[in-house]
């Protein structure tokens, strides 16, 4: 594996190789602040191995990327399950990544079989403003303040308008050829699914999101989304991260 470029906590680009780091990565180190988010992302990335996964936090169970899938990458971040994809067999990665820092990262840290768009994805085409809270290594972290209830109380050290545009018209422009969809916007995954077509989602075969429970009716959201998928012929694992009512799980689908 090829090093990465990455963002320090300041704003400045850096080449690593996170394949290195990674050999000496443990989870003490980085409860402890030694390592960082890059390390952690890698580590979820290729390397994992943890609650029934492949190596790979997205991919479990029946929900994986198969040779010359075309791979849906919302929330492609600096390009890391881009390349996790390339490395599984996928003919094409379509990357969305609306923060300019990762975006930057992101171009230099693919091929070209990876196709990238520096915009946000949502129910509707229009614009939006997103933020970095904490410092810049957060970029991962890249929200609207309707998506963060909490970032009024937050340090923003980066904000930027940025142009969202509609799922449905991603499948469209690939006229439904997608088989692996990735799901990882910080808040943003319930307008996503909630404006995505039926058919649409019928004519993938995976679909892994991860999900933020930042309002009260959350619950019924993901339990509607479930059932859904359920109804469309998907077959479905939940991973909650800390416990049952942890803000943050992760969702698999699969045919």
């Amino acid at each position: 594996m090829r090093k990465f470029w990455t963002i320090d906590k300041h704003g400045n680009y850096h080449l690593r190789d996170l394949e290195l780091e990674d050999k000496f990565f443990n989870w003490d180190d980085f409860w402890s602040g030694k390592l960082d988010a890059y390390n952690y992302m890698y580590k979820e990335n290729f390397n994992h191995y943890i609650n029934d996964d492949n190596g790979c936090d997205y991919e479990r169970y029946g929900c994986t990327i198969k040779e010359g899938d075309v791979v849906l990458d919302l929330g492609a971040n600096i390009g890391l399950f881009a390349n996790r994809a390339l490395q599984r067999g996928a003919s094409k990665v379509i990357c969305f990544e609306p923060m300019s820092n990762a975006f930057n990262c992101l171009q230099k840290n693919v091929d070209d079989r990876v196709v990238t768009y520096k915009n946000a994805v949502g129910g509707e085409s229009k614009y939006d403003t997103f933020i970095i809270h904490g410092d810049y290594t957060n970029i991962g972290g890249g929200t609207t303040t309707n998506q963060d209830l909490n970032s009024s109380s937050k340090k923003i050290v980066h904000e930027e308008k940025v142009l969202k545009v509609n799922i449905n018209d991603i499948f469209e422009l690939y006229e439904q050829k997608i088989d692996f969809v990735k799901i990882d916007v910080e808040g943003g995954e319930v307008e996503i699914l909630n404006n995505v077509t039926d058919d649409n989602l019928k004519s993938i075969r995976c679909l892994a999101a991860e999900f933020h429970n930042t309002y009260e009716q959350f619950q019924q959201f993901q339990d509607k989304f479930w059932n859904r998928m359920m109804t469309l012929g998907f077959k479905g694992y939940t991973l909650y991260h800390g416990s049952d009512t942890g803000l943050l799980r992760t969702l698999n689908f699969w045919k």
